[in-house]
């Protein structure tokens, strides 16, 4: 067993304790209610073998069972038609995003603060050769996440008539507060003559957990992707286990990957030193997935990060959540 700052990282098939975080299946032999109750323990789930159709129905059944057939609908079928860096695969997938030559990916879950996602499946049709692995890191829920802030929208205005925040809200629908007044500091992402809806730092706060019961603390997108901390700490990590593609040089930056399309870019903030993000997690597992893996995971308990790899490999991934 490895470690990173004190904070364990496993690999399966060399780390016996590997077993107490991750549950392995094969396709032609699972147990639907023992792969629950993984995911209800916050545990990782991985079924080797399984087709991408069968992945699909497996994790519809799941999202069934979790009566979050409404919020997949809208992520598969609406939302990934509207971003630019993933396109919908069957209405029940999503591609990962597209990232830069040798970009890493700091450790974040699927969604934001604004609009919590539970459950997230990735699933793999082809890895690169060298490189592509990924990190699963689950949240210690008893650490000091005091310094982390979520990036959220909010409208600002004076006397808003109704009619003023749908306006405003047309093309910013997880913009739920509205305040009469904001800091100047604040980054304005639309304004009309009766006001404006802006991105303004919040503190991280937990949410209940649909899997598990659990108020948790999540590093959503618009936590970690804006904040330096994690990517220096992703890059640190990988640096450390030996993995990190070596061609751009050795600064973090040089690594960065910030999506094109997110509001909540640029990395604008830092949340602290390395070790003590490294203290957010209680565990990393480290494993590099096959063709035909299926991972699933409570989306709230765990982020996901990946290693980078040599731009004439290839890599396709596409991932649910609901």
């Amino acid at each position: 067993m490895k470690q990173f700052y004190g904070t364990p990282v496993f690999e399966p098939g060399q780390d016996a304790e590997s077993e107490q975080h991750l549950q392995i299946f094969e396709a032609g032999d699972f147990d639907l209610g023992k792969i629950k109750a993984a995911i209800e323990k916050n545990q990782l789930v991985l079924v080797r073998g399984m087709a991408f159709e069968r992945a699909g129905d497996l994790f519809g059944q799941l999202v069934d069972h979790y009566d979050l057939r409404d919020s997949y609908d809208i992520q598969m079928q609406l939302v990934a038609h509207m971003m630019e860096d993933r396109e919908a695969v069957d209405d029940v997938a999503v591609t990962v995003n597209e990232r830069g030559p040798f970009q890493i990916i700091q450790p974040h879950a699927e969604g934001d603060s604004s609009s919590p996602l539970d459950l997230f499946g990735l699933h793999c049709r082809q890895n690169a050769v060298d490189g592509g692995e990924n990190i699963l890191s689950l949240v210690d829920q008893d650490a000091d996440h005091s310094l982390l802030k979520a990036k959220e929208k909010a409208i600002v205005g004076q006397n808003l008539s109704p009619a003023s925040i749908n306006e405003l809200r047309a093309e910013h629908l997880d913009a739920k507060d509205v305040l009469a007044s904001c800091d100047a500091a604040n980054r304005v992402l639309k304004e009309t003559a009766a006001g404006k809806v802006v991105v303004r730092p919040v503190p991280l706060r937990k949410e209940k957990s649909v899997i598990s019961g659990q108020d948790m603390y999540t590093l959503w997108d618009n936590v970690t992707v804006h904040d330096h901390a994690f990517h220096k700490h992703q890059f640190e990590l990988l640096s450390s286990l030996g993995i990190l593609k070596d061609a751009r040089g050795d600064n973090y930056q040089d690594y960065l990957h910030v999506e094109g399309d997110s509001d909540w870019a640029p990395a604008d903030t830092e949340s602290g030193s390395v070790e003590q993000t490294a203290g957010l997690f209680t565990c990393h597992i480290l494993y590099k997935m096959q063709a035909d893996d299926f991972l699933i995971l409570n989306n709230k308990a765990w982020s996901h990060a990946v290693n980078n790899w040599a731009p004439e490999e290839v890599r396709k991934l596409t991932a649910m959540y609901a």
